[in-house]
């Protein structure tokens, strides 16, 4: 038996109203691959600059760059006059 349905916010939707029993053994097998985004237009990635007297002193993890970019954000609003929201 083939059940049509799509995915809505990570969760495997069944069309037309069909329900099954909780708990029912079930295999989902996608009618067409991800539809993958690419931008025609390659940018270079620009990261953050941090200035210290040693290189190689800043121990950079994903969440410390994110910390540094948002804070370039924000003084960056604050030179163009616009607050932080």
């Amino acid at each position: 038996m083939n059940l049509p349905g799509h995915v809505q916010n990570g969760v495997v939707v069944l069309d037309g109203g069909v329900s099954l029993p909780e708990g029912a053994a079930v295999t989902v097998s996608p009618l067409s691959g991800p539809v993958l985004r690419v931008s025609p237009v390659r940018k270079p990635v620009q990261l953050p600059l941090v200035k210290t007297g040693r290189p190689g002193s800043v121990h950079l993890t994903n969440d410390r760059i994110a910390e540094i970019l948002d804070a370039q954000d924000v003084e960056s609003l604050k030179s163009q006059g616009n607050p932080p929201s």
